[in-house]
């Protein structure tokens, strides 16, 4: 089977979410996309659209507008992981997904400028800023080095992870069972280690980002918890 039937659902997400009625296209984009799935060629292409939606739109998205945005989001970090060489995935997915979004401009450039500013960061010698934003509000900033910085009173929500001139580097929600003890580890008691050094307790949550270059570990804690960023190479 070809990539492109592989991937046929990504050309038609990419036309629906360029629209100037993106609820109405999403919609008639899923028609579309189930309609074709339905002929024996599509249907491993469509196993990994329903693979796909299963993995991005989460149960808690209230209306179709919630649903879109998480379905850009999950494009828009995938793109991500293939540009910094940490999507997980084997060699053939990589290569078929790169050569579909390679056909979309717009998605094309997007992979592009982060390859390039990838690059730029491990060629750099100068500690690269990054801030941890919740909402629209910066709640704490480091360079990368192999020294952790924590960043504490951390709360259920949506948080942006990006470098200081605005390239974001991650974005999603942080919920309640990454930082908080008792959803975290609902049929332990609440043990000292709760309030110990991050380095005594093992991480909710892990991104590796840029290529393996900044490690970003989430915590629980008793009534809230804490962000780690450290260097890959202090791993």
């Amino acid at each position: 089977m070809t990539d492109s039937k592989k991937l046929y659902f990504i050309p038609i997400i990419a036309r629906a979410l360029s629209s100037v009625e993106p609820k109405r296209a999403m919609e008639e984009a899923f028609s579309e996309i189930r309609e074709l799935g339905n002929q024996a060629e599509y249907a491993e292409g469509f196993r990994q659209f329903l693979e796909f939606v299963k993995s991005v739109v989460t149960p808690s998205a209230q209306d179709s507008e919630e649903r879109i945005q998480l379905v850009k989001n999950a494009i828009y970090r995938l793109i991500y992981d293939l540009a910094t060489d940490t999507f997980d995935g084997d060699e053939e997915q990589k290569d078929a997904l790169i050569n579909a979004f390679r056909i979309i401009p717009e998605w094309n450039a997007e992979y592009e400028r982060i390859k390039e500013e990838t690059q730029a960061f491990q060629a750099s010698e100068t500690p690269m800023e990054v801030e941890v934003i919740k909402g629209d509000r910066v709640i704490g900033s480091s360079a990368i080095s192999i020294e952790p910085t924590s960043i504490s009173s951390i709360s259920p929500g949506n948080y942006t992870i990006r470098f200081s001139n605005g390239r974001v580097l991650w974005e999603g929600n942080i919920l309640p069972k990454d930082v908080i003890w008792a959803f975290a580890y609902p049929d332990k008691d609440l043990p000292m280690a709760a309030e110990t050094e991050p380095s005594q307790r093992e991480p909710t949550r892990t991104l590796i980002l840029l290529n393996g270059e900044l490690i970003i570990q989430v915590f629980a804690g008793l009534e809230s918890g804490e962000i780690r960023l450290k260097s890959g190479q202090s791993i």
